[in-house]
């Protein structure tokens, strides 16, 4: 038996023997392509064994150590109101409606959910979840007025984050303008956490591993986390759809399936709203926008080859359309 180390599995590009955790449990079959995102995935674990299992060296290298339950038990057992701000650093936005201890505590809750799904825990981390939903209509949604600034709304920083959050967000205002239920506005929140949930699996928030991935390597995050999604957190259709289809486009030209106009669910045709605004606020398409009244200006020229009318102008008329800050001058 031997443990293996995240240093030494970065040298292959294939992995050469099977891979367990101290329970036996199996975590990668000899012969997969270790990507960036399993290598990630692997650093989760305390620690990582070759397939010659011996039980009794395990138990000797554990001794004097917290048992895997205790570490199951602590990585599981937190809660919203426990955290302490002081325990992660993080960029907030100074400008926010939110206090900037909020900020830091919804997304350290937040990642700490993420920590969750990455290692399997699929049910607690889904009732976190629908905790953090709560917590996002009482310590935002309140705050949010009628003429709203775009800026003033978005968590800034780190972008695997920061951007599902604001997704979720700008959704739930949406789903809130066009009067949907509760439960819906509620799934609709959810599904804009979960959007982007197929990059946990292919490593799509760093932005070096991104010029490393041919188009088709990049469109597979909607697929994965379709059945992520789907098969894996066993929710509803609608919520799955959403990672499907948020980079489907109203014309037709989106992916992956072309999916055009009312072919594309509802809760996709707003998450493609929230989406593009974000990531054109997070300077991550080709035009570059320093401030929220440039990203609206943007979107107003994109327009109904992208976006559904009904969303993009139920979304543009909830902004202020001379939120004119530079994004930049915002940040903590």
């Amino acid at each position: 038996m031997r443990i293996v180390t995240p240093k030494e599995l970065s040298s292959y590009k294939v992995l050469p023997f099977d891979l367990y955790t101290e329970n036996k449990g199996k975590i990668l079959e000899a012969g997969e392509v270790l990507t960036p995102g399993k290598l990630i995935m692997l650093k989760n674990y305390i620690k990582i064994y070759t397939e010659d299992f011996n039980s009794e060296e395990i138990n000797n290298e554990n001794k004097n150590e917290a048992s895997s339950e205790d570490i199951t038990s602590k990585v599981m057992n937190f809660s919203y109101e426990g955290l302490d701000p002081t325990d992660f650093e993080t960029v907030i936005n100074k400008d926010a409606y939110v206090k900037m201890e909020i900020q830091v505590k919804i997304k350290y809750f937040y990642k700490k959910i993420l920590d969750l799904l990455i290692q399997g825990y699929y049910e607690e981390g889904l009732l976190k979840l629908n905790s953090l939903i709560g917590i996002l209509k009482t310590e935002v949604y309140k705050l949010v007025q009628k003429s709203s600034k775009g800026s003033c709304i978005r968590f800034l920083g780190e972008y695997e984050l920061c951007h599902p959050l604001n997704v979720a967000i700008i959704s739930g205002l949406i789903a809130q303008k066009l009067e949907f239920s509760t439960m819906a506005i509620d799934q609709v929140i959810l599904a804009g956490l979960l959007h982007d949930i197929g990059k946990l699996k292919i490593d799509l928030a760093d932005s070096q591993a991104l010029l490393t991935m041919n188009e088709d390597e990049v469109k597979q995050h909607t697929i994965i986390g379709y059945k992520m999604i789907k098969e894996e957190f066993e929710l509803p259709e609608e919520i799955a759809k959403v990672a499907l289809e948020h980079h489907e486009n109203n014309d037709g030209s989106g992916y992956p399936q072309g999916l055009s106009s009312d072919y594309i669910s509802e809760f996709s045709q707003i998450i493609n709203v929230a989406n593009y605004y974000d990531n054109l606020a997070f300077n991550r398409t080709h035009t570059l926008i320093m401030n929220n009244k440039e990203a609206l200006r943007t979107m107003l020229e994109v327009g109904t080859k992208r976006f559904s009318a009904k969303m993009l102008y139920t979304f543009i008329h909830m902004f202020n359309y001379d939120d004119s800050k530079d994004f930049n001058d915002m940040v903590v």
